[in-house]
Formats: structure tokens, C-alpha cells, sequence
């Protein structure tokens, strides 16, 4: 399991001049936006945040889910999926998606059952998923490529 990404609280003055241009495919540039986008009340209360990104990769929106409870099925994030993705489908985007909770830097049975959702409904709709991203007050956690991807 890789170490935390990043451990700082990212803001809005941090990000660099012309940060839109910026693709997040990078995993460090992409772990400082899950940071930005995931507050310290969304991680202590449960969350889960989607950056919809363009063609290019770079986020263009993000969309946050605040108050989702620690024990949540993954219910509630494929039916964000299944709204979002047949969008950013029609305009060839990407995701960036990453889940909030209180504290932890190893991911659950939960959170490895969103990921694995997220990775099936992203290739449904044909999408690309740039990373899933576990946000905890201990820091933000990559969690591993797709085997297909990683081979």
C-alpha cells in the first residue's frame, strides 16, 4: 500500500496561476485536488467527491456529497455515477473521484467496494477514471489502478 500523497490542507490560494489548464493525471496534482475539494467537515462527517474533468483531463466541476454515513452502501455513489458519467461520456471528460471519511490511512471492505464500483460503472459509460482517492484527517490515500490498467 503507497504512503499518503499528500499530507497539507490544500486551498484555493494554493493552486498555481492558470490551474485549469492543469490535467490531473498527475497523481500529486490530482491528490491536492481531491484535498481542496474534500473539506475537513466533509472527511469528518462523510463524503464523496466527484471532479468531472474535459477531454484533456483537466476538472472543469466539481460535485460533492456532503453528510453520507461511514457505513453507506455504494448505492447512493452509483446513482451519482449513473447521472454524471452519461454526461461526461457525451463530451469525452474524465472523473476524479474520492471518498471522505473521519480518519484512517488503509482503505476498508467499504471503501475498496466503492472503488471497485467506480472502476465498473466508469468502464459502462466508457469514461476514465483518474484515480479514486480515500480523504481522511490522516491524509489522502491513492487507491490502486484497475488490474487491467496496471498491466
Amino acid at each position: 500500500m503507497a504512503g499518503p500523497v499528500t499530507m497539507a490542507g490544500m486551498t484555493f490560494q494554493d493552486l498555481p496561476p492558470r490551474a485549469s489548464e492543469i490535467a490531473l493525471t498527475d497523481r500529486r496534482v490530482a491528490a491536492d485536488v481531491i484535498d481542496l475539494i474534500i473539506s475537513d467537515a466533509d472527511r469528518a462527517n462523510g463524503s464523496v467527491g466527484v471532479m468531472i474533468c474535459d477531454a484533456e483531463h483537466r476538472g472543469i466541476q466539481p460535485v460533492v456529497l456532503h453528510d453520507v454515513p461511514p457505513d453507506a452502501g455504494v448505492s447512493g455513489l452509483a446513482q451519482l455515477l449513473d447521472l454524471l458519467l452519461p454526461l461526461v461520456s457525451e463530451s469525452g471528460g474524465s472523473v476524479l473521484i474520492g471518498r471522505g471519511r473521519a480518519r484512517g490511512a488503509a482503505p476498508n471492505d467499504l471503501d475498496r467496494a466503492w472503488h471497485e464500483m467506480a472502476i465498473a460503472r466508469c468502464a459502462e459509460h466508457e469514461v476514465a477514471l483518474l484515480g479514486y482517492y480515500l480523504a481522511t484527517t490522516d491524509g489522502v490515500f491513492r487507491l490502486p489502478e484497475p488490474l487491467s490498467a496496471a498491466s
